[in-house]
């Protein structure tokens, strides 16, 4: 089994968790913390391979845009209903991409499980799930790992560079899926990093600057919201150099503004707007 990095006290659960292995099981956590590492781990755990479903779309799988139908569960359900001797794992990944009608359908999944079966949920945003499924199933919050965790990794994926450590550390510490992807995408990487200097840009630049970026991040929802959350990691680690209580009120006041444009684009609120109105 490949080296799976997991926070201690994940790694803990984990192993608690293959002792005695719920029917439903809800792994979440940030993106980037590696959901399906933690399912490679327990299966190698249980000595059990594990049947995967992914969104689709035109019966096809589409991580972009592919959602997971009532179809699909239907599948899922004949599935079941076959014969098994031994652990059946069977993974949903990006089940926040069920729709209200598929969740139902997989509700009675839940309530009638086929004998031997266990099913893993998978999602960074549990929110989604309708409350009587999260009923159903024992949540898990995957820990990013640790600082020490995060180092040991960058020198096993042999990334020596100082400055280059520092940026993906600053992006992605504590995410080992992010930090592989990073280091070894250069492509992916320098994409990543030029939305690091766009919101450093909307914070110290020109009102020309800032409107610049607003305008170029209209029609992107998600990097709008990477911006803004990279913006607010470069504000809250200027707090550790600043000398008086007042500068440091200043930015908490900056940080809590970026805030509520962060909540009112992820509720389909005008990107270019939301942006514009706090020029911080």
């Amino acid at each position: 089994m490949p080296n799976v990095y997991l926070h201690p006290t994940s790694s803990l659960q984990l192993d608690s968790l293959a002792a005695d292995l719920p029917q439903a099981l809800l792994f979440t956590g940030p993106e980037g913390v590696g959901l399906t590492s933690v399912v490679t781990y327990l299966s190698a755990q249980l000595h059990v391979h594990v049947s995967t479903v992914l969104p689709e779309k035109d019966e096809k799988v589409d991580l972009e845009k592919g959602v997971i139908t009532v179809d699909v569960i239907r599948r899922l359900y004949g599935m079941t209903k076959t014969i098994e001797t031994g652990t059946r794992i069977i993974v949903i990944d990006y089940v926040e991409r069920m729709g209200v009608q598929a969740q139902n359908a997989f509700l009675k999944l839940l309530e009638e499980p086929g004998l031997n079966t266990h099913f893993i949920l998978l999602t960074h945003n549990s929110s989604k799930l309708l409350p009587t499924i999260r009923s159903r199933v024992q949540t898990v919050e995957v820990k990013p790992i640790t600082a020490q965790q995060s180092a040991g990794l960058l020198d096993e994926l042999r990334v020596t560079d100082a400055t280059k450590r520092a940026q993906l550390l600053f992006i992605a510490s504590g995410l080992p899926a992010a930090l592989s992807q990073l280091a070894g995408d250069d492509d992916v990487f320098e994409k990543r990093a030029q939305i690091i200097r766009d919101a450093r840009s909307y914070l110290q630049g020109t009102m020309y600057d800032r409107l610049k970026v607003a305008l170029a991040y209209k029609d992107d929802r998600p990097r709008a919201l990477t911006l803004l959350q990279d913006a607010m990691k470069l504000l809250q680690s200027s707090m550790t150099s600043l000398a008086g209580k007042k500068q440091g009120a200043e930015v908490v006041h900056k940080i809590e503004a970026l805030l509520k444009v962060h909540e009112r684009i992820e509720a389909n609120g005008n990107i270019r707007l939301q942006l514009a109105s706090v020029m911080v």
